[in-house]
């Protein structure tokens, strides 16, 4: 069905977004949290930079947005909801629109 189709190219999109990450030092994965995808960064290649500095938390959350745009070929909503500068371990980005 076309709905079904639409979820799976979404996902496609978002594990294509965590692999890039990943290739640039983020070691990034994309996970299912209830009824929201994200993308789980399990390592920040910025270090300490990012938490002496969170704007570039907004950095990463802008390339994970215009990536899944390329990709998906629609604007899709990312939050950052744990943060390195927050004090969590690893950073994860929500995003919805799919």
């Amino acid at each position: 069905s076309p709905v079904s189709d639409q979820h799976r190219s979404f996902q496609a999109a978002l594990h294509t977004g965590a692999d890039a990450l990943t290739a640039h030092g983020f070691a990034a994965h994309a996970e299912r949290h209830g009824d929201q995808l994200r993308i789980v960064s399990e390592h920040c290649p910025f270090g300490g930079a990012a938490i002496e500095h969170p704007v570039i938390c907004a950095v990463d959350r802008g390339m994970v947005r215009g990536m899944l745009a390329a990709l998906y070929g629609t604007d899709l909503m990312t939050e950052t909801a744990l943060s390195l500068p927050t004090g969590a371990e690893r950073c994860v980005t929500s995003v919805q629109g799919a």
